[in-house]
């Protein structure tokens, strides 16, 4: 048997072994060892991930931080475009940097395998095997038989990847991609074929992503896998705490033990008060009612949301729209066509829509009025706004933590359910508590619109009856001169200091 014959052949049975293929040629960097290339030896819980992942289509890995897993992620796809002539793999990350990093990572792995493949500008004499060549965001795999397998790296855009059929798509830091959705809905159909196409989408939390929201959702096919901090033999209870000492209460986000403490995210939720049984009802405001509609637009989505307030001033949202891509006119067009004849008081939206845009010299606002819509400007502030949601939409409660009433602002039942979801979800910004993150930027365009309105008309909160205090009357004096000291006390809490 010819030497090629062999590699042909190893290259064939490392294609049907993973492990194999791992355990024989893989190498990772290890900037704490004296030799950085380092030979791969997977920890119990990689391996273990390792199969999982490659016997599902669709998974989704919560991990804890620094645990080797975009390692792992790049051998199965050095595995997929050697191992399988003609292959596709894409790799998508937040930015054009990581993305380089995910190439530079394969060109590591692939460098260390000489006796399956050679780089292209690095050929030893006599060679007639797989070559592969290597750029800022692309690898490339030749066969001798002039096949091509490829890896393609994409920063994180709403387009990324929509144009390959692929065998494989990594999603590294899923949680923090900014356009995760627009990916997702770019990226599946690439895969989604009867019998090909494989999904890995790993990261840490970001509570509102698209990532946790795969994650936690029983019911969408994914196989879930978590991974523990402890994953790493070299961690010990002794680690842990002195990253504990050092990290506080975000110990739980970066390195947690649990699914559960994972999802546990130090600040919380910034609308804890938003529920379906407290928010949500199937009595619509009736009598005479201004109406009004909210929006917030960018070309990345429009939010719109129709509101009506009651002579009492209680308001209720019964209509919402939500769509990507769309321009001004566009906009426009589609708000008054859903509006039909129906009359709208105001329609509110935030001052950047009043500033000039460069391509067409006019601003948001200026085309929306042009098209039958005029604008009021409301307040950018964003401490203001929140203040003012969190006023609409507070719980009234007695002394016992019962609820008394209903919330100034409800939701027609099923009539604004993105805005329910992103409200229940969206969190406390970590460095400002006193107002909602911005970021995941999916989350953040529905409480934006429905922003604009409550910092519009901020409802004041309700004073506090103050009780009227008894007089003391003759026969009370009387009484409080008999008393016992108890009940003097009593008696002054009641009416106030008597004038003996």
């Amino acid at each position: 048997m010819t030497l090629s014959e062999l590699r042909e052949n190893e290259t064939a049975y490392c294609g049907r072994n993973i492990e194999y293929f791992i355990d024989t040629y893989g190498h990772i960097e290890d900037k704490d060892a004296e030799e950085i290339i380092q030979p791969f030896h997977m920890w119990k819980e990689q391996r273990e991930a390792l199969l999982s992942i490659m016997s599902h289509r669709l998974n989704v890995i919560l991990k804890a931080r620094q645990l080797g897993f975009s390692w792992i992620m790049m051998h199965i796809a050095a595995h997929q475009i050697l191992c399988t002539k003609g292959a596709t793999a894409i790799g998508l990350s937040k930015t054009e940097e990581e993305a380089k990093e995910l190439v530079r990572r394969l060109g590591v792995i692939l460098t260390w395998m000489p006796e399956l493949i050679a780089e292209k500008d690095h050929i030893p004499a006599g060679w007639d095997g797989s070559v592969f060549r290597q750029t800022a965001l692309e690898i490339r795999i030749m066969f001798p038989d002039r096949t091509e397998s490829v890896f393609k790296a994409f920063p994180s855009s709403p387009g990324a990847g929509r144009s390959f059929t692929a065998n494989l798509i990594v999603f590294d830091e899923w949680a923090f991609q900014q356009f995760a959705r627009e990916i997702w809905k770019a990226g599946f159909p690439t895969i989604n074929r009867p019998c090909g196409g494989r999904v890995i989408g790993l990261s840490t939390i970001e509570r509102g992503s698209l990532f946790e929201e795969i994650f936690t959702d029983p019911d969408n096919g994914f196989n879930k896998i978590f991974i523990p901090w402890y994953a790493d033999p070299r961690r010990d209870d002794e680690w842990y705490r002195n990253t504990k000492r050092a990290l506080g209460d975000l110990i739980t986000e970066e390195y947690p033990a649990t699914v559960e403490e994972a999802l546990m995210v130090p600040g919380g939720a910034y609308f804890p008060e938003v529920k379906r049984q407290t928010h949500e009802t199937d009595v619509p405001l009736a009598g005479k009612l201004r109406r009004y509609v909210t929006i917030d637009y960018g070309l990345d989505m429009l939010a719109a949301h129709w509101i009506c307030v009651d002579v009492l001033g209680n308001a209720q949202v019964y209509r919402e729209y939500d769509s990507s891509d769309l321009t001004v006119s566009q906009a426009a067009e589609v708000l008054l066509s859903i509006t039909s004849d129906e009359y709208i008081d105001l329609w509110l939206a935030p001052p950047d829509l009043w500033n000039r845009r460069q391509e067409t010299g006019k601003s948001v606002a200026q085309i929306f009025e042009e098209h039958g819509i005029r604008l009021t400007k409301t307040s950018n502030n964003l401490f203001d706004g929140c203040v003012g949601m969190k006023e609409w939409l507070r719980v009234p409660v007695n002394e016992f933590g019962e609820q008394t009433g209903a919330p100034a602002l409800t939701f027609l039942k099923d009539c604004a359910p993105n805005l329910i979801r992103c409200l229940q979800k969206i969190q406390k910004d970590k460095n400002k508590p006193n107002v909602y993150a911005k970021t995941p930027h999916d989350l953040t365009h529905a409480p934006d619109s429905l922003r604009c309105f409550c910092v519009w008309w901020v409802r004041a909160p309700k004073a506090d009856k103050k009780k009227q205090k008894k007089k003391w009357r003759s026969d009370l004096i009387e009484d409080y001169k008999n008393a016992s000291r108890e009940v003097k006390a009593l008696m002054v809490k009641e009416l106030g200091e008597p004038q003996l």
